[in-house]
C-alpha cells in the first residue's frame, strides 16, 4: 500500500517569488510567506521510453494538508489530513484510508506542506543557475531511503512554474503549473466527497 501512496503523490505546486536573485542560500526563504496554494498543473511522467500525460488540480497548506484531483485520464482523487492519506479511485469505486505516519517526508508534496526549517533539513541545495532567463535549482534529499533521487525547481518571470525530479522506481517526471494562487481558501475545499456506492477499505 506505502508503494500506492508514493506513487500517487508525484505532484506537486507552486510559489511565487519577491526577488529576481534566487542563490543556492536563499532558495527556501522564497517559501516563507505561502501558506496556501491552489492551482492547475499538467505531469508528464516518462519510463523506459512511454510518457503519460496527466492533468489536474492542486490545493495545499503549508499546515500539512492537501487535495490533488486527478481530471483526465485517470478519475483519482487523494488528501490527507493531521492523521490520514485518502485515495479515492472512481474508476475502482473505492476508497483507502491509511494512517498518515511518515508518507509524506520522502515525497515531493513535502515541499509544499512542511515548514522551512524542516525543508532545511530534508533537502541538501546543490546549486541555483541562470540560463536564458530561467532559473533551475538542483536538490538532493539527505535521506538515503528517499524516494526520490533528485529534485529540481525551475523559476520563470519570477515565479516557480516547473517541478521535476526522477524516483527511486526509474520514473522522471516533470510537473508544469498554470493559474496559481496563494490566497487562503477554506479548509473543507480539502477534503473529498465520497459518491454513493463507493467502498471505502480501512488499512
Amino acid at each position: 500500500m506505502k508503494k500506492i501512496v508514493v506513487l500517487s503523490l508525484s505532484i506537486l505546486m507552486t510559489l511565487s517569488l519577491s526577488s529576481s536573485v534566487i542563490t543556492k542560500d536563499n532558495l527556501f526563504s522564497f517559501f516563507d510567506d505561502k501558506q496556501f496554494l491552489t492551482a492547475k498543473f499538467v505531469q508528464k511522467t516518462s519510463l523506459d521510453s512511454k510518457e503519460r500525460i496527466i492533468n489536474g488540480i492542486i490545493k495545499a497548506t503549508r499546515k500539512g494538508s492537501f487535495k490533488l484531483e486527478y481530471l483526465k485520464p485517470i478519475r483519482e482523487t487523494i488528501s490527507a489530513d493531521e492523521n490520514f492519506f485518502y485515495k479515492l479511485d472512481l474508476d475502482l469505486d473505492q476508497m483507502d484510508v491509511v494512517p498518515r505516519e511518515q508518507y509524506f517526508r520522502d515525497t515531493p508534496i513535502n515541499i509544499f506542506i512542511s515548514d522551512i526549517e524542516d525543508l532545511k533539513m530534508f533537502y541538501l541545495v546543490d546549486y541555483c543557475e541562470k540560463e536564458n532567463g530561467v532559473y533551475t535549482c538542483s536538490l538532493t534529499p539527505k535521506d538515503r531511503n528517499s524516494f526520490i533521487d533528485n529534485l529540481y525547481l525551475t523559476f520563470k518571470n519570477n515565479e516557480l512554474n516547473l517541478l521535476g525530479y526522477k524516483d527511486s522506481f526509474g520514473q522522471i517526471v516533470s510537473i508544469e503549473f498554470d493559474e496559481i494562487s496563494w490566497e487562503d481558501f477554506d479548509q473543507s475545499e480539502l477534503k473529498i466527497a465520497i459518491p454513493e456506492g463507493i467502498d471505502v477499505v480501512y488499512h
